[in-house]
């Protein structure tokens, strides 16, 4: 095989390259240059030792021979990258830590841009070792540059002054010069700062910015018109915002995440070569992929529509009812697939919740098409780990699986738990109120008194805390916002999955104890669905206020043994696709 995803051999390849010449090479550097295979073979060929600081970013050039470094010692390396010698060393104006270093395209590998913590953007010659720019062009640390391969002697910096400024080599750098593209302070408050820029490969007028908040926002160049830095201004109506997008349990938890000294904050934000994919690292947290279709799907989201007007669904009458709940008809699994999935149920009866999650990320990945059966477990089994962002992807795969059917009457139990669990109370009420009216001869069941009892304790705690702050404080704050969280997803965002058995007490589905176990305090998130938009204030425009309500949800998550507190994580794509 030529490489994982791809579905020919490595003779048809071959035979493609000699009738179709280079028609056919970018297909194949994408489906072969970086598999899983490769991956696994490898292994570090070589040390770089030059810079006598922490070195805080590297950037590859277009051709992927040269190698620049950036480091605490202002120094910037350029390396080959094939050979590992350094071939020169460029001391720089830089009075702080240099942040980014980029190539600037149209300059034939002659010109690198740098940002620092001394607040300037820098282009420096690699061959001559001369300056030829350099501006302190922020009122905070420079922590980002980029640039695009259509836009020649142009760079865009981020800085924790909440702007992105737009440098073009034509013209005088200034602190005064008008190329603010980006005032995040105008929309999302004083204490607005840009952590990173990216800019789409495949839509150069698009670019992503992260910022001290769990938000990704992407402006639309062609929308706006760059203008001089005047606090004195007032912010435009219109921003040139495309699009927000933001894990849907983070909104609202920020506070607590600092408290634990874990601010969420973007440390890096990247396009995939195509532009159809963006990456986000948050600090603090996890990493989040947008797809295209969170980013460009208009497709019907799936929601907690699929267990409302649940009194008005008629079930056939030769629907394959067992035990009370509803058989969909779903082909059996493949056997590769049945096996992950009986390994997954041994390792999550042994307590192994990692490792039966793993499996189950397996097993759906080796399966075509989502499968209720495989919408199930993950979710029990991610609900047992309790690791960052677990509880809330296990709430996603219990939509997947009721969209899948209906009638899965564990997934629905689960998705009860779920969202109290995410303190997200008037949904998980309507939730089990729903679960009644749809499944009646269940509601003296064992699984749903347990979820009551835990709703009804969270109820309770909330209650008490609401009434130690004061009712008349309660009284004079406006009520909840709705929940327009559980409407923001593409149906792409819930193709994950997890192994329940749609009978509520079937062995096989096991992977959970529904049935008698003690009860347990719920943990509870200080935001949730109620607070969609995070912390928002009076210094938030109307726009910030809609395009937060709109943010969509992330596509797939990653995480591991990484540190996540750091605040320089960098994950990126490996490999072409």
């Amino acid at each position: 095989m030529a490489g994982h995803g791809s579905h020919k051999a490595l003779p048809e390849w071959l035979h493609n390259r000699q009738t179709k010449g280079t028609d056919v090479s970018e297909d194949f550097a994408g489906c072969c240059s970086m598999t899983p295979d490769l991956v696994k073979r490898l292994g570090l060929v070589k040390e770089l030792e030059g810079h006598t600081g922490c070195v805080n970013c590297i950037q590859w050039n277009s051709n992927g021979r040269l190698l620049a470094s950036g480091s605490d010692d202002k120094t910037v390396i350029v390396w080959d990258g094939l050979v590992g010698r350094r071939m020169a060393r460029v001391e720089t104006p830089h009075e702080g830590n240099i942040f980014s270093v980029v190539w600037m395209p149209g300059a034939d590998d002659q010109l690198v841009g740098t940002g620092a913590g001394d607040c300037r953007v820098c282009i420096l010659n690699v061959e001559t070792g001369a300056t030829v720019k350099s501006v302190i062009g922020h009122q905070g640390r420079v922590k980002r540059l980029t640039t695009a391969p259509d836009s020649p002697g142009v760079v865009w910096s981020g800085g924790e002054d909440g702007l992105v400024r737009q440098w073009d080599l034509r013209e005088r750098w200034s602190m005064d010069s008008s190329n603010v593209l980006v005032n995040l302070t105008h929309h999302a408050g004083r204490g607005a700062e840009v952590k990173c820029v990216s800019i789409c490969p495949s839509r150069s007028e698009l670019i992503a910015v992260g910022a001290n908040d769990p938000f990704v926002r992407v402006f639309d160049r062609r929308m706006i018109t760059c203008s001089r830095l005047d606090p004195s201004a007032i912010p435009d109506t219109e921003c040139g915002a495309v699009a927000y997008f933001v894990p849907g349990h983070l909104p609202g938890v920020e506070a607590a995440f600092h408290r634990k000294l874990r601010p969420l904050t973007s440390t890096y934000i990247t396009y995939n070569k195509d532009g159809t994919e963006l990456l986000c690292n948050l600090g603090g947290e996890q990493i989040y992929l947008y797809d295209k279709f969170a980013m460009y799907s208009t497709s019907a989201p799936i929601n907690l529509a699929v267990i409302q007007n649940c009194d008005k669904r008629q079930v056939p009458a030769n629907n394959g009812l067992k035990n009370g709940q509803s058989r969909t008809a779903f082909k059996n699994l493949p056997a590769d697939v049945e096996a992950l999935k009986l390994q997954a149920n041994s390792e999550f009866e042994a307590q192994d919740y990692s490792k039966a999650v793993y499996l189950y990320n397996q097993a759906i990945s080796h399966h075509a098409t989502p499968h209720p059966i495989l919408c199930g477990n993950r979710a029990a089994a991610l609900m047992k780990r309790k690791w960052d962002g677990d509880i809330y992807a296990a709430f996603r795969d219990c939509l997947s699986a009721l969209f899948l059917d209906p009638g899965h009457i564990k997934a629905h139990l689960r998705l009860a738990q779920c969202l109290t669990e995410l303190d997200w109370l008037p949904e998980a009420t309507k939730c089990l109120d729903n679960f009644k009216l749809k499944h009646p001869e269940h509601k003296k069941s064992a699984a749903f008194t347990q979820r009551e009892i835990d709703l009804n304790a969270a109820l309770e705690k909330k209650s008490a805390a609401s009434n130690r702050t004061g009712a008349a404080a309660s009284s004079a704050s406006p009520p909840p916002a709705s929940s327009p969280v559980l409407s923001q997803y593409s149906a792409a965002s819930f193709l994950r999955s997890d192994d329940d058995q749609v009978e509520a007490m079937d062995s096989d589905d096991d992977s959970d104890d529904d049935a008698v176990r003690p009860p347990s305090s719920p943990i509870l998130h200080p935001g949730g669905i109620s607070s969609r938009l995070g912390n928002i204030s009076s210094e938030h425009s109307k726009q910030e206020f809609e395009f937060r309500l709109k943010a969509r949800d992330y596509s797939a998550r990653f995480l591991g043994a990484c540190n996540t507190t750091t605040d320089i994580k960098e994950a990126n794509f490996l490999g072409r696709n």
